[in-house]
């Protein structure tokens, strides 16, 4: 019979016996309902149990009293040893409790800095380190790498310096890497400490002596030369442990086998997305996962925590292992994300003597506490506060600035958008051989930096189309708005021509043989593009591909008028909308002393203090609200859900004085302008007649056996004094 996955050391009633998991299914299956949710796992009087070892040594300054090499310490250390190796599991008179084989190691073996204290002592049993540690655990039986956001005074980095060391102690030949963005946050100012501290009391303090060479700062590896038949031999078990830095070079250290790659303050870590990929090889072999990956952190700038943010919002396709929390936002919203770690866990003073966090009374404190902050504070430094100490997913990652935008509409779109609730293709547009636009599918992408970067090469990105044209729809369907560029090839701009393609709501009638059905299809923006080439007359012709695609009406900022030079050189001018159409510049009084005669002017403050509101109240208008049969109101659909580009909501987030928001300037004038000209015009109206009775009675016309058009021409009786009058002398 096969060896058994892995057999645990149980405890229950003082006693010890072991518990066989013959395939890891089995054991995920054991795991797997004992992850639960800190305030939730009621840890009772057992938790004694858990640190027996170090409460052993907290009275009696050992562990163990046997004589070394005598065969009952060689039977303790061994029994500690399948204890850090396999863990161990505790039944208690409800319940049952894993811990995890680094974390029974750091609660009985490795003590930590106590800060509150002001001295060295074994770690504390919270609920939340333990949490945290079975989701690490899930996370590598189900072969998915680890993504945490937590508050700061955790002791994640003692944690995972404890992780590597385990593994270093007790496996053969484990690589292990920490890596971080700053050096100084894992040499010997920074974790390596942790890892020191930890070597030297183990090395002194039990039976578990383990030589480094080399053992310099940044580079472990467990072995000894000793003199073997004559000859010098390294002996030991060869694992290390190895520092990498990351600020210069993100692919530094990423060659070789990998065990477990810690990134250290990933919440300031702006390249560990990338550190992240090249590691992915290290990591597997083939199809078969063999290491991890873990990032942990708090957030620091946010242009530094976006591969962090990333991660956590949006697990499965960063392969990280994902948990349902309704830590989401605010309201309480339930998604999937990789581990949040919130202030309210864990939260001293409220965790009782057996390590449970009082999750409630933490909340009611943190409210009460924030109200005083937000009168002493400015909004800035308040946001910035309730990032290192966030209740929700969303605090952590707010903007830290008084937004414009609603930011919370702003992130359940873009999770919608992320959760493909929108179809889209991504295209090239072509003129065939008639000279007809056609579409055809792409391989390429649409540009997902922000901003772009001035060593990005490609610049061109796809057609992101959310709707084709209707067929044989009327002109005034579908509007277009552009913010152009005034140059091609360039290394000093990051500015990027961007387009919308915005379809207007129509008033629909049905008709059929039983009854009238009046409705509006609702307007939505159907097609974008951001990008640039080299060539700016390709920039042009990707425009002009667009708008005749769709016969967009299109408004252009004319700040650069080279594409208006463009569309007049190819006396395709009727697709331009000229100034004195643009009825926002009329209620605003803007442009007076701009005398080009299409598009608009971004002169003054015309798109912060006008353009924006019209994009604003378009995001926060309610379109749509369900109710039950008693009016409770279920939900209520916002404007913002038409707006399926992901990008926007990005450069809508990220949004502030400096910041060029290219893809903003065209979208807020868009819609600006449609606002303004349905408000004077009116929904464009579309009749539906399905009952073919009608066309029977249309067609009894041509029976008729004189026409209705008799009298016209006839001005009484042709006498030769006059001549006979034409209806249509007043038509010029």
């Amino acid at each position: 019979m096969d060896e058994p996955f892995i057999i645990v050391p149980t405890w229950k009633a003082d006693e010890w016996t072991t518990t066989k998991f013959q395939t890891r299914e089995d054991f995920i299956a054991f795991v797997l309902p004992l992850f639960k949710e800190p305030g939730k796992y009621e840890f009772d009087e057992t938790t004694h149990a858990f640190k027996i070892q170090a409460q052993k040594y907290d009275e009696k300054g050992y562990f163990c009293a046997f004589k070394e090499g005598s065969r009952d310490h060689r039977n303790y250390w061994d029994d500690q040893k399948s204890k850090c190796r396999n863990g161990a599991i505790y039944h208690g008179e409800k319940n049952t409790w894993y811990l995890p084989r680094e974390y029974y190691m750091w609660l009985n073996f490795l003590p930590i800095y106590h800060k509150m204290k002001k001295k060295f002592t074994f770690p504390l049993i919270w609920d939340t380190q333990y949490h945290m540690a079975l989701y690490e655990l899930l996370a590598e039986l189900h072969y998915k790498h680890v993504a945490i956001l937590k508050k700061r005074q955790i002791a994640s980095s003692y944690y995972h310096c404890a992780k590597m060391i385990n593994l270093v102690w007790f496996e053969e030949g484990p690589v292990c890497k920490m890596g971080s963005s700053l050096k100084d946050k894992i040499n010997e100012k920074g974790s390596w400490k942790f890892l020191s501290e930890y070597k030297s009391f183990l090395d002194s303090k039990t039976a578990w002596y383990r030589p480094m060479n080399p053992g310099k700062v940044m580079m472990w590896q467990q072995q000894i030369e000793e003199d073997v038949n004559g000859r010098p031999e390294q002996i030991g078990l060869k694992g290390t442990i190895q520092g990498v830095t990351l600020e210069q070079d993100p692919t530094n250290g990423v060659g070789g086998d990998c065990r477990l790659f810690f990134y250290e303050e990933a919440g300031i870590a702006p390249t560990m997305q990338e550190t992240k990929e090249y590691m992915l090889a290290a990591l597997s072999m083939g199809e078969v996962v063999t290491g991890m990956f873990i990032g942990a952190g708090s957030v620091g700038a946010l242009d530094q925590c976006k591969p962090l943010e990333n991660m956590i919002k949006y697990p499965q396709v960063n392969d990280i292992y994902a948990v349902e929390t309704n830590l989401i936002d605010e309201k309480g919203t339930i998604g999937m994300a990789g581990l949040f770690i919130p202030e309210q866990w864990s939260m001293p003073p409220h965790i009782d003597k057996f390590g449970n966090s009082l999750v409630e009374e933490a909340l009611a404190s943190l409210n009460e506490s924030r109200i005083q902050m937000k009168k002493d504070l400015t909004p800035e430094l308040y946001q910035l506060r309730i990032s290192q100490r966030p209740r929700n997913i969303a605090e952590a990652f707010a903007n830290r600035t008084v937004s414009l935008f609603p930011q919370h509409l702003i992130a359940a779109q873009t999770r919608r958008i992320t959760e493909k609730e929108y179809s889209y293709e991504f295209i090239e547009l072509f003129r065939d051989a008639n000279g007809l636009i056609e579409a055809k599918p792409t391989n390429k992408m649409p540009i997902s930096e922000f901003p772009i970067t001035k060593k990005t090469e490609d610049k061109t990105g796809a057609i992101v189309v959310w709707e084709k044209p209707d067929k044989n729809f009327e002109w005034g369907t579908y509007y277009a708005s552009i913010d152009p560029v005034s140059e091609g090839k360039t290394t000093t701009s990051d500015s990027l021509c961007s387009i919308f393609v915005y379809k207007n709501p129509i008033e629909v009638t049905r008709i059929d043989s039983q009854n009238t059905e009046n409705f509006i299809e609702g307007d939505k923006i159907v097609c974008s593009w951001t990008g640039r080439f080299d060539d700016l007359v390709k920039t042009h012709e990707r425009l002009e591909l667009i708008i005749e695609w769709y016969k967009a009406w299109t408004i252009i900022e004319n700040n650069v008028s080279l594409f208006i030079q463009y569309m007049i050189a190819k006396k395709k001018q009727q697709y331009l909308v000229p100034k004195n159409q643009i009825l926002f510049l009329k209620d605003l009084g803007s442009n007076n002393n701009v005398y080009q005669e299409y598009g608009w002017k971004n002169t003054g403050t015309l798109f912060k203090a006008h353009l924006l509101s019209y994009l604003i109240q378009f995001l926060q208008e309610e379109i749509d609200v369900q109710t039950k049969e008693d009016g409770t109101i279920v939900k209520i659909k916002y404007g913002i859900e038409r707006i399926p580009d992901p990008m926007a909501m990005v450069e809508m987030g990220a949004y502030g004085d400096g910041v060029n928001v290219d893809r903003l300037v065209a979208l807020a004038a868009l819609v600006a302008f449609a606002k303004v000209q349905q408000a004077n015009r009116g929904h464009k109206k579309r009749v539906e007649n399905t009952d073919k009775n009608h066309l029977e009675k249309s067609s009894n016309l041509f029976k008729l056996d004189y026409t209705p058009f008799r009298h016209m021409g006839r001005g009484g009786p042709r006498d030769g004094k006059r001549p006979p009058r034409s209806p249509f002398t007043n038509i010029r």
